[in-house]
């Protein structure tokens, strides 16, 4: 045998002993388990209502992120006693369920849980608005007025506030008042543009996120855009759509950080939801919305 093939086995011996060593079970690390069932958010901070749709959750142990889960979820965790955890929330950005990203408008929750090898801990974290978040603009309807008007409105069509049913996900069952728009008997193409009463006179342009959120119950695709007014003049600018909801309410979290950065300082916006609806559309012709509100930190 040469000295070669002698060190090539060799060596290929030595590598499947260290493989099998590294597969073996370490049976030194009996876990924990943090059971999380539900998020809570706390948004008397901002006047506003506590209605959200967070996702997914990531805890931090020790300094180290655990990775992101979503919520329900049931988490192995290295730790018996009391420990310090952080928490961040997360949201799909755009409705997007492959586009997760930190809602940094809440604060990250820092707090201690009591843990016991082997055993389940349910925790329910509480998250709350931080004191520097600038509420631009947040309308439920609840006080029978409305701060969204439409703009563009055929013969036949109408808006208005109405108490209707309301849940999201099995949560925050019961009715509350909504804006509906709903389209006339006439089966020709029409549409319809909703936007803010008056324009918003600032939002951040130094890449600041800026989150416009928002309930939705539509069979008709609704668009998201906004108009900038500056000294160089006006720009209508669309930024997402709303696919239908099939019957049910849709929570959207849009960060509109790309269609604000680098805007001129003077810039204004309105924001706009559109709705077109197609000649001969046999499915229901109300639009619902609520729970609107546009945020970012100051």
């Amino acid at each position: 045998m040469s000295i070669f093939r002698y060190w090539a086995i060799n060596s290929m011996l030595f590598l499947g002993t260290g493989i099998l060593s590294n597969c073996s079970e370490d049976t030194s690390f009996v876990p924990a388990y943090l059971e999380i069932k539900q998020i809570d958010v706390d948004a008397s901070g901002i006047e506003g209502n506590s209605i959200h749709e967070i996702v997914g959750i990531q805890p931090v142990h020790n300094g180290q992120s655990m990775g992101t889960f979503p919520i329900p979820c049931k988490i192995p965790i290295n730790a018996d006693g009391t420990v310090k955890m952080q928490f961040v929330a997360f949201v799909k950005n755009n409705g997007n369920s492959s586009n997760w990203v930190p809602y940094r408008t809440l604060i990250y929750l820092d707090t201690q849980i009591n843990f016991t090898r082997e055993k389940s801990t349910v925790f329910t974290p509480k998250f709350s608005y931080r004191s520097n978040t600038e509420v631009s603009w947040q309308e439920d309807f609840e006080s029978g007025n409305s701060t969204l008007v439409p703009v563009r409105l055929n013969k036949g069509d109408s808006t208005s506030i109405e108490s209707r049913n309301f849940d999201l996900n099995g949560k925050y069952s019961g009715n509350t008042r909504v804006f509906v728009t709903k389209f006339g008997p006439n089966d020709s193409l029409k549409y319809i543009d909703l936007s803010i009463f008056d324009k918003i006179p600032s939002l951040p342009n130094d890449g600041r996120e800026v989150f416009m959120e928002f309930d939705v119950k539509s069979d008709l695709v609704v668009t998201l855009a906004l108009k900038r007014y500056n000294s160089s003049g006006s720009a209508y600018v669309q930024y997402m759509s709303v696919n239908p909801t099939k019957g049910n309410w849709k929570r959207i979290y849009s960060n509109l950080i790309y269609e604000v950065q680098g805007q001129p300082v003077d810039t204004k916006y309105e924001i706009y939801f559109s709705i077109d609806k197609p000649e001969g559309f046999s499915g229901n012709r109300e639009i619902l919305i609520d729970n609107i509100r546009l945020t970012y930190l100051k």
